[in-house]
């Protein structure tokens, strides 16, 4: 079996060269391509053969190049409905010309075709995100039949779910939320209560002490884009300085906002979504202003209720000033402090309301009413109430309030998605060489013989649902 890793920068690639390192182990051939010239240069030094997107993009533009004939061409070609949807939640080309975003975009796809041209892989990892690399990746893999697989992370015991083709699908299908051996409802039983004891996030909460480790880093990142990646539109040091800046002083800036929860009245919790994160930019953006959608669910609360929001672990201090400001312009909104336990919360919380957001699945735990927003993976299960659309906001919120699941359902499906998930986490969650060996293992056994390909999440047993 033939993989190719899709990566971004240093931190990605040096990770998955080492996933790379025990897949070849287990008999598999692995290739590399990254935006980062010194990332490809690195990995080629410990024995990988790697490619430099950038330099394969300057081969493109020794030859003759009609832009707008392969504009076209590529709408045609791929599953995206314009060009401009590959490259519209791409930061490389925030504030950027239309002529220069078409000409980087069909640049990327015109290199990135004569790489699988010559690798010729069998599977595609391209991480999550939504840069231009990726996205050429996952469409040009798809074209070409080849299972492209995503990783995402999951709140279970074997926390990695494993896709094909698609970020976004449910986590089984309703036909395997079956009937619990004894065996198995002890299995979840107890993977609850851990999971709930444990009262902490599945990721960590963002920090960004100023310590001397991280003036090296910066110091890195002036050297490596001054000698290797001066094209690098994604290494810019002195911006990324600034923002870290800017990042502690606003999460001082809004401490004064921060509210206690409740203790007199009833509320509905909705955890606020990161707010670059993919799902919002790419696949949910009619739900991107989130202020809009908190002023719809707080509006649609009944008398006497209301809606406490909160940011997310990862996004402390990257929300804007004015943004917080207008999500509590609602008089029945509370901003609670970032560090306020979501469990308390969903334990105290009449119903919880959630864009796609894994405390929807952990709200399940504590079996609570959820209304998703979006179609989260466990959306359609049975034990959830689901919107389709932000119309319907208005008429589930009280809905959702009189909702009661079924706990013996909720268990089912939980087993269920447990028996979908692996062993492993992405190069985000956990960088250890332990987590790069299982999460190699774990790619070795869903790509394993009698392999059938449906755009579905994959099954531990060694192939797609």
């Amino acid at each position: 079996m033939r993989f190719l890793f899709v990566t971004l920068q240093y931190v990605e690639s040096e990770f998955y060269g080492r996933v790379g390192q025990s897949l070849e182990r287990l008999g598999h051939d692995v290739v590399h391509v990254t935006y980062s010239r010194r990332a490809a240069l690195v990995l080629r030094r410990r024995g990988a053969e790697a490619y430099c997107l950038p330099d394969a993009m300057a081969a493109v533009d020794a030859g003759p190049l009609d832009v707008d004939a392969e504009a076209i061409r590529i709408e045609r070609e791929y599953d995206t409905p314009t060009l401009r949807d590959v490259y519209r939640t791409d930061a490389a080309c925030d504030n950027k010309t239309e002529e220069w975003s078409v000409r980087r975009t069909v640049r990327h796809f015109l290199a990135m075709e004569r790489l699988f041209d010559e690798v010729r892989p069998d599977r595609v990892v391209p991480e999550v995100g939504n840069e231009t690399i990726r996205r050429a990746a996952h469409l040009i893999g798809q074209r070409r039949g080849i299972p492209v697989l995503f990783l995402f992370y999951t709140i279970f015991p074997r926390p990695l779910r494993l896709y094909v083709d698609t970020m976004h699908a449910p986590i089984v299908v309703p036909e395997e939320i079956r009937e619990l051996t004894d065996a198995e409802r002890a299995e979840v039983e107890g993977f609850i209560a851990d999971f709930v004891a444990r009262d902490a996030p599945i990721r960590a909460y963002r920090r960004n002490p100023l310590t001397p480790s991280r003036a090296r880093l910066l110091a890195r990142h002036v050297i490596v884009r001054a000698r290797w990646d001066r094209d690098n539109e994604y290494l810019r040091p002195w911006r990324w300085l600034v923002e870290q800046v800017w990042e502690r002083v606003r999460a001082r800036l809004v401490a004064p906002l921060y509210e206690p929860v409740p203790s007199g009245r009833p509320f509905v919790y909705f955890p606020l979504h990161v707010v670059d994160d993919y799902k919002i930019k790419r696949i949910l953006p009619a739900y991107a202003d989130q202020a809009a959608i908190v002023e719809q669910v707080a509006r649609s609360l009944p008398h006497g209720y209301d809606l406490v929001i909160k940011e997310h672990p990862m996004s402390i201090g990257r929300n804007p000033i004015g943004r917080l400001r207008r999500l509590k312009h609602a008089p029945n909104v509370r901003l609670v402090a970032p560090h306020t336990s979501s469990h308390e919360l969903i334990g105290r919380s009449q119903a919880v309301v959630v864009i796609s957001s894994t405390v929807g699945l952990e709200a399940l735990l504590h079996a609570r009413p959820v209304l998703t927003l979006g179609r989260p993976f466990y959306a359609g299960m049975g034990v959830t109430l689901d919107a389709d659309s932000p119309a319907d906001i208005v008429s589930l919120v009280p809905a959702v309030l009189d909702y009661r699941p079924d706990r013996e359902r909720i268990l089912r499906f939980l087993h269920a998605a447990m028996r979908r998930c692996y062993a492993g986490a992405p190069v985000l969650v956990d960088r250890s060489d332990a987590n790069a060996e299982t999460l190699a293992r774990s790619l070795d056994t869903a790509s394993g013989d009698g392999l059938q390909r449906v755009p579905e999440a994959l099954t531990p047993e060694g192939g797609f649902a």
